[in-house]
Order: structure tokens, then C-alpha cells, then sequence
């Protein structure tokens, strides 16, 4: 096992440096589905087929920096069309598949997609309404992918396009009026991927999981273009349920996977499930193991390498060598047991409009609780910071988006002064950023103090009660100050364990009595101006956007 050499690393149009990959490994596996293992795409094969649905596209009127869509569920040929459209000289517009029906059209519309790349799944389900939007959009049917470059032995890779043109269009959320399209060039991807080459070091036998949905761009740089350009292998799970991704990693011998804080916090939460039935004697000796990882941490030693070998092994997880986290704040705790048991856990931290990644952990330095230095080629910088240094996130480096598509105002907010205006709130220590929250969240009380509820989320989340929480600042009715609310979510499990039975009327009074007793643990360790002084329970989870962040705008 040797590491991926970076050295020869050429910053070309963005399929241009995949196809290096494809002439380095050709026989190699790219890109396959866990599901139905017989369809696979080698290197070769990316680099043949590409080019043919390329040419295709040309001889259907595709022209340079025409907007084509690409709406499926994570499957090989979504990777393939992918590429294909950049070989056309295209811009990739991915859709997410869980859109309503009004969603998807509003977007079609705003996009101007003149193609849409569809699984046949989908286009049962949106196949009418794409076909009802007034530009007469053009269908192709991915599970017809491998054939329709069959059809042709013409290769076409568009001569036309240049490292700043767009080759992704990233539409946001839109969850107050019509979304923003974020623009990302190929000169922003291939940047991002240089640093992250340079920050992650990985090797030619490494294996990729893909989970999380591609057309978010977190998964489609760190978990599709990634490992496509080192020449890694990437598999494509059969579903997020646990006893799907433990078999997946178990029958491919994964050894990468990038996930968000929800995947990693329902891990470890089976985990600790698991060891809490063992007999006191087993779970006085994980204690004392965890202790003794946590002192050999503190010198730069990974004692859980070997003192958890065997808890890695029964839950199916012996062959992955990295975990990275992002897309969400992640709590400290759960960074810290991954780490302990001897798995190299890296958070890091981005967004869309730094295609995305700008910071993380890296395998000898990790510092819990942070997401990490910024990446070698990305600035940072705080902005106004207060008396403890925290301050808006300004990002200045070559992977930082041009702006949003025809929208000159947007796009003067994000850019000012050559850096970009995160919205996020963090400081720097020791060259490591922490993240304390978006600044849209911020709570300030009467008295001028700054209350971060991530912070406070973190701390609640921690109970074995609560299976998530949300905190807000909600205006008094008697004063135009905010007071600090939180909603709960029980944990059911955990309360079914104890006995409780929802909906028992008493049980419900009994739940509600242990939810209290818990915020008052949490009100201990916070400051007097922090304290929760008002809390609702539901029985639902939040409601969440497709990388599980939770639509906070609903609940205020």
C-alpha cells in the first residue's frame, strides 16, 4: 500500500484531470454499484464512454455552457453523466430527488435546462412534469447510459472551454423566496481538490462508501471527484440503512467515508447501545481502555489502534481507515469517541460557495472539537471579532465561487474586498478554526451578551433523553428581549427502555419531568445569561434539509 503520488497534479479543465486518472489505472474499478455489483465502470471506460455521450450531446444541439440537468439517486451513471456534460463543454445543474413535484418545476424553469439526465425511477415520478415545461427539455434515461455510447464510435471533448467557466451550477434551498444559483468554475473545483489532495493523504488501494446524495456538492467533491482523481474506487451503498453500510463495508473492504454529523452520532449512539448490555466486567474494562486513549492522546499517541481492535471488528468497521465529517456541526463527543477507538476521524468545515471545503482535521493534528486548519491554498479570516475572538468566517482562495448566477446584489453581499462572506461565526487558535454558529442564529440578550445555540445544542444533545433539540431566542411578550427556548425531542428508545409508554397520559408527565430535570443538568454548566428558561417538547423529528441540517426557519 503506497500513498497517491500528488506531485504530477495539473490544473486543467476538471474532466481533463480525471482522465490522467483513467490513463494511470485504466483496468481499475471507479465507480460501482453495492446493490447490483455487476454494474461497474472502470477507468477505461469513464474515459471512453465520456466522450461518446459527449459527442451525442454536440449532435443534439448541446452547445458550450448550455445548462443540462442531472436528477438520480447515487448510482455509477450519475458519475458518468456527470463528466459527459463537462466533456460537452456543459454546465452540470444536479437536482435533488427527493424535490416535490412544484419544487423540481420551479427549478427547471429557473435553470433553463435544455437536457435533463433522468434515473428511470425518477422519471416515473417527474417524467410528466418535465415534460410540461414550456423550453422543450430534452430526456435521456441513465439506465440507458452504457448503451446510447454503443450507438457511436465519435469522441467529442469541447475545445471551447477554459478553467473559469462554470462547470457546476449549485441552485440553494430557497426557503424564503426563489433560490440562489451558486456558481462554481472548474478552476474552483480543481483548486478544491488540490487542497484537499494536499491536506488528506490517501492511498492507492482506498476504498470509497458514497451515502450521502451526490448532488450536494459536499458529496460530489469529497466523495465522487476526490477519490476520481487520486484513481481510488468508490462504491455506491445500497441503502443508509445500518445493516446495509456495514455489509457494504464489510464485502468491498471500504476504507473512506464521508458522512454527515447525523450518520456518525447514530454510530456511536449504537455502539455505546451495544457495550451498555455487556456484563459490568467488560464495561469497566472499555472504561478503563477509554481513559488510557485519552491519556495517551494528550502525548500524540493512538492507543485505541490497539486496545479497541476487537470493538472495531465486531461492528463491522476493521477495514475503514478515515471517517471525515461535515456538512453540519458535529459534537465534540462523538469526534472524540471515533477517534479514541483508533479510527482517524476528521472534521472539517465548508460551504457550496467554496466548492466546499475550507477547512479540516488533518491525520497527525487533529484537535477535537475544531474543524481544523484551513486547507493549504484557502485564507482565512475573523471578521469584527468580540473580546473572545469570535467573528464572521471571511474565506479568500481560488475554490471560492464567482457568485450567484445573475444576481449582481446577492453576489455583492457574498464577495467584498477579494474575501467571501461565509455567514458562519467561528475564531481561530493556534491556527485551528472553531465554529460557533451562523450568524443569522445568533441570540443577543438585553444586557449585549452573544449566545451561540449550537453551543447549547451540543451540550442537550448529549443526554441519553433527548434525541435532538433546537434552541431559539423568542421575544418575551412583556419586553422586546429574547429569552432562551429550546424544543426537545425525546429519545423514545431510550425511554421505552426505562418503561415509559407513549402515549400513557402519566408516562407522558413522567417524560416530560425527566426532559426538565435534564435542561437543569444543562442549565449547571452554562453561564447565568446562557440558561434555557423555556422549553416545548414534540414527538417528530425536525424537519431537514438533504444533508440533515435542521430548516431551523420553520420553528422560529
Amino acid at each position: 500500500m503506497s500513498p497517491v503520488n500528488i506531485n504530477n497534479f495539473n490544473p486543467l479543465l476538471l474532466h481533463e484531470t480525471i482522465f490522467i486518472s483513467c490513463r494511470k489505472v485504466s483496468d481499475k474499478i471507479a465507480l460501482k454499484s453495492s446493490e447490483n455489483p455487476d454494474n461497474l465502470y472502470t477507468y477505461k471506460d469513464i474515459e471512453t464512454i465520456t466522450p461518446r455521450i459527449s459527442s451525442l450531446l454536440k449532435n443534439r444541439g448541446v452547445k458550450p455552457q448550455d445548462k443540462i440537468g442531472l436528477l438520480a439517486e447515487n448510482c455509477p451513471e450519475w458519475g458518468i453523466a456527470y463528466l459527459s456534460i463537462l466533456c460537452a463543454g456543459g454546465i452540470v445543474v444536479p437536482f435533488d430527488p427527493d424535490f416535490k413535484i412544484t419544487e423540481l418545476a420551479n427549478l427547471l424553469r429557473l435553470s433553463k435546462v435544455k437536457t435533463v439526465f433522468i434515473s428511470e425511477k425518477l422519471f416515473l415520478r417527474f417524467g410528466d412534469t418535465i415534460n410540461n415545461i414550456e423550453n422543450d427539455i430534452e430526456i435521456i434515461k441513465l439506465n440507458n447510459i452504457r448503451n446510447l455510447s454503443n450507438e457511436t464510435t465519435d469522441s467529442f471533448l469541447c475545445p471551447d472551454i477554459k478553467p473559469h467557466n462554470p462547470a457546476v451550477l449549485i441552485y440553494t434551498s430557497g426557503t424564503t423566496g426563489d433560490p440562489k444559483a451558486v456558481v462554481l468554475t472548474h478552476c474552483n473545483l480543481l483548486a478544491n481538490l488540490e487542497g484537499i489532495a494536499e491536506a488528506i493523504k490517501f492511498y492507492s488501494d482506498d476504498v470509497f462508501l458514497s451515502l450521502l446524495p451526490l448532488f450536494h456538492t459536499f458529496e460530489a467533491t469529497c466523495g465522487f471527484l476526490t477519490p476520481l482523481v487520486q484513481g481510488l474506487t468508490i462504491i455506491y451503498a445500497k441503502s443508509l440503512k445500518s445493516k446495509d453500510i456495514v455489509d457494504d463495508i464489510k464485502e468491498n473492504s471500504v476504507t473512506c467515508i464521508v458522512g454527515v454529523p447525523l450518520l456518525y452520532e447514530k454510530m456511536y449512539q449504537s455502539m455505546k447501545s451495544k457495550i451498555s448490555e455487556l456484563p459490568i466486567l467488560k464495561k469497566a474494562i472499555i472504561s478503563i481502555s477509554y481513559a488510557l486513549c485519552k491519556f495517551a492522546w494528550l502525548f500524540g499517541l493512538k492507543a485505541g489502534k490497539v486496545l479497541f481492535k476487537k470493538l472495531r471488528e465486531k461492528a463491522g468497521l476493521n477495514s475503514v481507515r478515515i471517517f471525515v465529517s461535515g456538512g453540519a456541526p458535529l459534537p465534540a463527543l462523538v469526534a472524540e469517541w471515533f477517534n479514541m477507538i483508533g479510527f482517524v476521524f476528521l472534521e472539517g468545515y465548508g460551504l457550496t460557495e467554496c466548492a466546499p471545503v475550507v477547512a479540516v482535521n488533518r491525520f497527525n493534528n487533529i484537535k477535537i472539537g475544531s474543524v481544523g486548519p484551513p486547507l493549504p491554498n484557502v485564507e482565512i479570516k475573523i471578521d469584527d471579532p468580540t473580546s473572545e475572538g469570535i467573528g464572521e468566517i471571511l474565506v479568500r482562495g481560488e475554490n471560492s465561487s464567482p457568485g450567484y448566477l445573475d444576481n449582481p446584489e446577492a453576489t455583492k453581499e457574498l464577495l467584498k474586498d477579494g474575501w467571501l462572506y461565509t455567514g458562519d461565526l467561528g475564531k481561530m487558535k493556534n491556527g485551528f478554526l472553531y465554529i460557533k454558529g451562523r450568524a443569522k442564529n445568533l441570540i443577543v440578550t438585553g444586557g449585549g451578551k452573544n449566545i451561540y445555540p449550537e453551543e447549547l445544542e451540543d451540550i442537550l444533545n448529549q443526554s441519553p433523553y433527548i434525541f435532538e433539540s433546537l434552541v431559539l431566542g423568542r421575544k418575551k411578550p412583556d419586553d422586546n428581549h429574547e429569552s432562551i427556548f429550546a424544543i426537545i425531542v425525546p429519545d423514545i428508545e431510550q425511554l421505552s427502555d426505562e418503561g415509559i409508554t407513549i402515549p400513557s397520559e402519566t408516562d407522558l408527565d413522567k417524560t416530560e419531568s425527566i426532559i426538565k430535570s435534564e435542561i437543569d443538568k444543562a442549565n449547571c454548566l452554562l453561564s447565568n445569561y446562557k440558561r434555557i428558561s423555556n422549553i416545548e417538547i414534540q414527538w417528530e423529528e425536525f424537519e431537514k434539509t438533504s444533508t440533515k441540517k435542521i430548516k431551523r426557519v420553520l420553528y422560529k
